[in-house]
């Protein structure tokens, strides 16, 4: 999993080789993304897939976290949960409709 903490009510993590951290406060709703690739070799084809999360924050900024697995998507969306119980988790017409620019 890329380095990325949820710690002291932060996100942790880092963009090239800056470290930045997003305060759990300024989250207004999160959600995940799945994505199916497909890649040719010179042997064959090849599939994996993407998981990213999602993040909005108060002022419409959207933060992108992105793995090699959905399953690496999913528990860092559960460490987000788990910090902060109260933000609107899914991609749902109501969420959609309610912090989607």
């Amino acid at each position: 999993m890329a380095n990325i903490r949820v710690e002291d009510g932060k996100i942790l993590y880092r963009k090239l080789l800056k470290s930045c951290e997003l305060p759990l406060d300024q989250l207004r709703w999160a959600y995940l993304q799945h994505e199916d690739v497909n890649s040719k070799l010179c042997c064959g084809s090849y599939q994996t897939e993407i998981g990213r999360v999602i993040v909005i924050t108060g002022d419409g900024r959207k933060e992108m976290f992105q793995f090699e697995s959905m399953e690496e998507a999913r528990d860092l969306l559960a460490r987000i949960q788990e910090a902060k119980p109260d933000l609107p988790v899914g991609y749902t017409e109501a969420n959609r409709a309610l912090y989607e620019n």
